[in-house]
C-alpha cells in the first residue's frame, strides 16, 4: 500500500507533491512527543550524535529530522525501485549497523541509545546500550516483556515514558479537528471550539480519540500537557468524509 502511496505520488505536479509534503510535516510537528524532544535536545547540548531511523518515506523524513535535532535520516526510499524495502525491523537494525560502522570509530567507544514505541524495532534494540520505550502503560509493559526475549545483548537499561496516559490535574483536553491537533486546552477554550466545529475527536486516553460534537460531555477525556498520538488513519479519513457530505455538499454546519 505504502508503495503504491509513493507511485501515486511521483506522479503528481510538483507543486503539489511540495504542498503534500509541507502539510505532512506540519502536522507532524505537533504531534511529536515532548519527552521525547527535551531527551534528544538534552542529549545533542551532551555531544549525543542522533539519527532518525524510521519507517517513513524519506521524502518528508528528511525534513523531520531537523525538528528533533537529528544529523541523519535513515528512511524508506521515497521512491520506489528495483529491490525496494520499506526500513522496517531487520532492515532498519541492518540500516542502523552500516551506519555505525560509517561513523563510530570502535565498538568500545559507542554508547547507543535507541528510542522507540513499537515491537518492530527490537531488532534494532540488539545494538542498544540503553533503551527509552514509550506509549501507554499497557504497551510499555509488552515492549518490556518483549524486551526481556532478547538475546543477550549489550542493553542494560531500560527508561519507560508513558505518552498517553493522563497527566495529572496541570495538564488539559486536546481535540482533533481540521486534521491537526489543539491543546492543551481548558474546559472554556474546549467549549468554544465544539461550539464551532461539528467534526471533531476527544483524547480519551491510552491512544484513544472518541468523536465528540457540540454540548456533548467530555468527562472521560484525560488531561495531559503534551500531545497524544494522532487519530487513526482511518478515523482520520472517515471524519474528513463526514464532513465533505454534511458541511461541503449539503451545507450542513450546525
Amino acid at each position: 500500500m505504502k508503495r503504491r502511496v509513493l507511485d501515486w505520488f511521483w506522479r503528481q505536479d510538483p507543486h503539489l507533491r511540495e504542498a503534500i509534503v509541507d502539510r505532512t510535516v506540519n502536522r507532524l510537528r505537533h504531534t511529536l512527543s515532548h519527552p521525547v524532544v527535551t531527551l534528544l535536545e538534552t542529549a545533542g547540548r551532551n555531544g549525543a550524535r542522533i539519527v532518525l531511523a524510521t519507517a517513513a518515506p524519506d521524502i518528508y523524513a528528511e525534513r523531520v529530522k531537523s525538528l528533533i535535532g537529528a544529523e541523519d535520516c535513515l528512511a524508506t526510499p521515497g521512491r520506489p525501485s528495483a529491490g525496494w524495502v520499506e526500513l522496517l525491523g531487520e532492515a532498519k537494525a541492518n540500516a542502523c549497523r552500516r551506519w555505525l560502522k560509517d561513523h563510530c570509530l570502535s565498538d568500545a567507544k559507542c554508547q547507543i541509545t535507541v528510542i522507540t514505541d513499537h515491537p518492530d524495532d527490537l531488532p534494532l534494540l540488539r545494538l542498544a546500550d540503553s533503551a527509552v520505550v514509550q506509549g501507554s502503560a499497557r504497551t510499555l509493559e509488552a515492549l518490556e516483556h518483549e524486551i526481556q526475549q532478547l538475546p543477550e545483548g549489550k542493553l542494560t537499561k531500560i527508561i519507560k515514558i508513558d505518552v498517553l496516559s493522563a497527566q495529572g490535574p496541570d495538564g488539559g483536553y486536546w481535540l482533533w479537528f481540521d486534521d491537526r491537533p489543539e491543546g492543551p486546552l481548558d474546559d472554556w477554550e474546549i467549549r468554544t471550539i465544539l461550539s464551532k466545529h461539528r467534526h471533531a475527536y476527544l483524547y480519551i486516553g491510552d491512544g484513544k480519540w472518541h468523536r465528540i460534537g457540540p454540548g456533548q460531555s467530555f468527562n472521560a477525556a484525560v488531561r495531559r500537557h503534551d500531545c497524544p498520538r494522532p487519530p487513526s488513519m482511518r478515523m482520520r479519513l472517515a471524519m474528513h468524509l463526514r464532513r465533505r457530505i454534511l458541511r461541503d455538499w449539503l451545507g450542513m454546519y450546525h
